[in-house]
């Protein structure tokens, strides 16, 4: 596979860390088989990528773009509130026509877009400018084929629920008996809440990426067998190139980083005894209240293990009351002056992969994110999740209920269940638990090797893109 001057590929992920940082696994690999990529994020992510000029020098095929997403560059970012999906669609989406056209009028037109899945109109302009369009998916198949099975079950009537009927169990969906509640639904299903929006809009241009060209999912073939099955049946070509930090792991020795991270825990870990630390961190989105923080931090305290903490600057909520904004500063305060010589180390953002592969680490404390659960699988590592949002609560069910390799929280995170869900996982007691993880991270090796399919895949994707040729 060599590079031809009809090969060029623009990946355009969603803006936030946990969609940007599988987009570039997946640019660098596609740069690696001789494809020329343009990356293209926003404005306001693009000016907090890190070492971008050192990443343009050592991968000459890759290059970086922005655009603007609609919003001021100094106006706060809350993926939760919902503004980026009505700015984008709005301001984004002609300034993305606009680029697509200056590329068709120069020396190196794009033939190929990948964009994000939660992101609908790059698909829409990219078909009508007759380019073809890949969508990529940076959650699990089954948190994706829940999107389809939405209209069934507001068929059946098991949506919308009663207000406060968030645990009720939800039938019907091939894979998922009996394991999947209306709180792990994609949006929000209360009559209360159908009421005041509707999430069906969103649903509905999630089921019309199935007019893409193929889906591409960070996934691999066992861990999710009947939602790629079902998935196969609904989108044209499926491409289960999971999990994508370990294929390019295989495929290059020098790793990149997007984002600036405190290595200094890498040299406090090396003093640390095999599988003693747990390693706590809940990813770039969710924040917690500073008495949920207390409640974290006594419990890991109390557990009597060693951990290494990741404590952003943004973590906390914002503190609306004098009293409240008092409350937080003093238990930011008291962990911070908190000392047990050698015990704990707190970071700002840690190198998450290098951390979890290295010995030292016997489990992971986390929000269960995808990218977070794919890491740890990888490289056999039980977790204890406390799943808060999107995808987070389903994926939590199945590593504790499905694939046995962790145990979940729930809705309780006072520091006794805290420090008992710790020492569950870092006691090491459960030996099936323990083999089931080792297990899980040995077919991950075999999948992202060259005889693996995940491997397969891959090179399958670029043998299709490659066959596009220009109008």
């Amino acid at each position: 596979m060599g590079l031809s001057p009809t090969d060029h590929v623009l990946l355009f992920p969603f803006p936030a860390k946990g969609h940007i940082k599988p987009f570039f696994c997946l640019a660098h690999l596609l740069c690696n088989a001789g494809l020329r990529v343009t990356f293209l994020s926003t404005e306001h992510h693009h000016q907090k990528l890190h070492n971008l000029t050192h990443l343009a020098a050592q991968i000459p095929s890759l290059h970086f773009q922005s655009i603007s997403d609609g919003l001021s560059l100094d106006h706060p970012r809350n993926l939760l509130d919902g503004q980026l999906f009505k700015s984008m669609p709005q301001v984004t989406k002609p300034l993305f026509r606009q680029l697509l056209l200056s590329y068709k009028d120069g020396t190196s037109p794009i033939t190929c877009v990948i964009t994000d899945l939660i992101l609908r109109f790059p698909m829409d302009v990219a078909q009508e400018l007759d380019i073809p369009v890949f969508c990529f998916s940076t959650f699990s198949a089954r948190f994706l084929f829940l999107y389809f099975s939405i209209p069934k079950l507001l068929e059946d009537g098991q949506i919308p629920y009663p207000e406060g009927n968030s645990n009720q169990v939800l039938h019907g969906i091939p894979g998922a008996e009996g394991l999947l509640r209306c709180k792990d639904l994609p949006g929000y299903w209360s009559v209360e809440a159908v009421a005041n929006y509707n999430p069906m809009n969103f649903v509905n241009q999630t089921i019309a990426t199935s007019k893409s060209h193929g889906l591409i999912l960070n996934t691999f073939d066992e861990l999710e067998v009947p939602f790629i099955t079902n998935l196969s049946k609904i989108y044209k070509k499926v491409y289960t190139i999971g999990p994508i930090h370990s294929l390019l792991k295989k495929s290059v020795q020098t790793q990149y980083e997007f984002w600036k991270e405190d290595h200094s825990c890498l040299a406090w870990l090396d003093s640390q005894p095999p599988r003693s630390v747990m390693f706590v961190s809940f990813g770039s989105i969710v924040k917690l209240k500073s008495s949920q923080l207390k409640e974290f931090w006594n419990g890991l305290v109390d557990s009597g293990k060693a951990f290494l903490l990741v404590l952003r600057s943004d973590a906390l909520v914002e503190e609306t009351g004098e009293e409240d904004e008092k409350q937080k500063e003093l238990v930011i305060k008291e962990i911070m002056e908190t000392k047990e010589e050698g015990r704990w180390v707190i970071v700002n953002w840690a190198p998450q992969e290098k951390v979890l592969e290295h010995k030292a680490i016997g489990g992971f404390l986390t929000h269960s994110g995808w990218n977070s659960t794919l890491e740890s699988v990888a490289v056999g590592v039980p977790m204890v999740s406390w799943p808060q949002i999107g995808d987070q609560p389903s994926n939590a069910t199945w590593l504790s209920k499905v694939w046995k390799i962790g145990v979940e929280m729930e809705d309780s995170y006072d520091r006794s269940t805290v420090e008992s869900k710790v020492r569950s996982i870092m006691e090491h007691e459960d030996k099936k638990m323990e083999n089931a993880i080792v297990e899980l991270a040995k077919r991950v090796d075999d999948r992202v090797s060259k005889e693996g399919t995940s491997y397969q895949n891959l090179q399958r994707l670029i043998e299709d893109i490659e066959g596009f040729k220009l109008n």
